[in-house]
């Protein structure tokens, strides 16, 4: 852990201050972005579509597209020493290198059971992938259900799968909150009341 680590937290109306948008629920967007970050380190984000790395002149580039509408507090960056690994057919865990073997043998496996199950309680999963990050410490929630790329505190990894619970409420947040989303703040309850994710099981 010798490297900086920059994350953004865009709920409920800090992305404003990452880029200028309209930072209201009620307004969805598509985007896409191209981010440059000096080599050795890595760029994530919430994106439905991640191109190759390119390099030059000492930085990677690395562009984004996400193609389903989302409210802007759904865009989320990260940038660290970060890697991944496969966890299902349809996701991967990134993390710092020195927590990705604790953090694939945590989520390999549930994630994509819990996907299934979602797909067969409310309908089609739309976001193409499913990836976790497993954020530093300092990440003061325990997850955030950026689409396509769910931000999770490491208090997740406690080596039994007992809290992967965790991962069924974000992953119930594709569909109640980031699919059909409250129009204003004031309703921001019906986000979590309909994502409540214990349900999830066949």
């Amino acid at each position: 852990k010798k490297m900086p680590y920059l994350y953004t937290q865009g709920q409920p109306v800090l992305n404003r201050s990452f880029f200028p948008c309209m930072d209201s629920p009620s307004v969805k967007s598509t985007w896409s972005a191209s981010i440059k970050v000096p080599e050795g380190f890595n760029v994530v984000m919430s994106a439905s579509h991640w191109e190759s790395p390119k390099q030059s002149a000492g930085y990677l580039e690395c562009s984004f597209d996400m193609d389903v509408a989302i409210p802007i507090y759904l865009v989320a960056m990260a940038v660290g020493d970060i890697s991944s690994k496969e966890i299902g057919p349809r996701s991967r865990v990134w993390t710092e290198p020195c927590l990705l073997d604790k953090a694939q043998y945590e989520f390999q496996e549930v994630t994509e059971q819990f996907l299934s199950a979602g797909e067969h309680l409310f309908g089609p999963y739309v976001w193409t992938r499913y990836d976790i990050l497993v954020m530093p410490p300092s990440f003061p929630y325990g997850g955030m259900e950026n689409p396509c790329l769910t931000f999770v505190t490491p208090t997740l990894l406690v080596g039994d799968r007992s809290l992967v619970d965790v991962i069924m409420h974000e992953i119930s947040h594709s569909w109640f909150g980031n699919l059909v989303t409250n129009a204003s703040w004031s309703e921001f309850w019906l986000n979590e009341v309909s994502a409540p994710g214990k349900h999830m099981h066949h």
